[in-house]
């Protein structure tokens, strides 16, 4: 059970990764004049995977940690930034729903979209670091 919070993970941040790479071709088109194809049913396909498995994962961590540990706090770091992460998760997928289901040309919503998840993706790749301390510590040791 607590080998499946960090597999979720790392397969949602990789996913996130190559999400966040469709969605800069947009940025750019918006914001630079440049030129490009913004692939937008996979990115709002592979975006809400994204969210989703990321959220999953988060409930999973949480419950499995509590069970085994007693209190999510034990994970230190790794505990807080999630917390951190979870804002940024939820306004990534509302203000992507939000742009999906009332489509019009838009210039401020995508960016609000793009922070949240540019902060999430971050947050993530904190976590890849924090997380592996855990597993150092609590799963491997």
């Amino acid at each position: 059970m607590l080998w499946i919070h960090p597999l979720l993970q790392l397969a949602a941040t990789v996913l996130a990764l190559y999400v966040l790479s469709l969605g800069w071709v947009r940025f750019q088109v918006n914001h630079f004049g440049k030129r490009g194809k913004f692939m937008w049913a996979d990115h709002v396909k592979l975006g809400k995977i994204t969210h989703i498995l990321w959220m999953a994962g988060l409930v999973l961590g949480q419950f499995a940690v509590t069970r085994e540990w007693g209190s999510n706090g034990v994970t230190g770091n790794h505990y807080i930034i999630g917390q951190f992460m979870m804002p940024c998760i939820a306004g990534g997928y509302i203000t992507g729903v939000i742009m999906d289901r009332d489509k019009k040309k838009r210039r401020y919503m995508p960016l609000v979209h793009g922070v949240f998840n540019m902060l999430a993706v971050l947050l993530a790749l904190v976590e890849v670091v924090t997380g592996s301390l855990v597993i150092r510590h609590f799963l491997l040791s």
